[in-house]
């Protein structure tokens, strides 16, 4: 169990389009507004782990690489979004972080958290039930570690608006980098 543990901490902590969407959020809206975004990826990918694991082992490959696809499409769009946000100091209209849901939705897309949780139930030799309360646990300090960051980067980076310009586009590479992984 504690090699699971390992894996879920590395695949949580690490850049992937949770993380760069969360850390971008930090950075446009602050903390307290990202909130149900990050409620949204902890409760979702538990969610998608636990059930979606179980039943997406049993998908039949052929569907799995059409929703593969999708799942790239999908970062992809989402990846040109944050890469093109606009910067603080150039707001043309409102704009408003994930909600709950939409974070909890983007999961069951995201090809970063779908191959997370499938190679997780199937390369080790652990239970669903205790995969799941794995994730639960490592989740909240590992994907708020990034959307601390992008709040404490959210000041300092609205004084430059190139640097705040410049790390849009990079957290937007970085989610694109990430699918070469998945």
């Amino acid at each position: 169990m504690l090699e699971f543990f390992i894996f879920a901490s590395v695949t949580a902590i690490t850049p992937g389009p949770n993380n760069s969407m969360l850390m971008a959020s930090g950075i446009k809206f602050g903390r307290r507004p990202s909130i149900p975004h990050f409620l949204g990826i902890w409760l979702g990918f538990t969610f998608l782990f636990f059930v979606g694991g179980y039943i997406l082992s049993f998908v039949p490959s052929e569907v799995f690489t059409y929703l593969q696809y999708i799942g790239y499409g999908v970062i992809v769009y989402i990846a040109y979004k944050i890469a093109t946000t606009k910067t603080s100091t150039n707001k043309s209209k409102i704009e408003k972080p994930f909600t709950f849901i939409q974070a909890c939705l983007f999961q069951w897309v995201n090809p970063k958290g779908v191959v997370m949780a499938i190679s997780g139930l199937t390369a080790f030799n652990i239970t669903h039930l205790q995969g799941t309360l794995i994730y639960f646990s490592v989740l909240p300090f590992c994907v708020g570690i990034w959307l601390l960051l992008g709040e404490k980067l959210q000041n300092w980076l609205r004084k430059n608006s190139t640097l705040e310009r410049t790390v849009y586009i990079f957290l937007g590479l970085s989610m694109i980098a990430s699918l070469l992984l998945a």
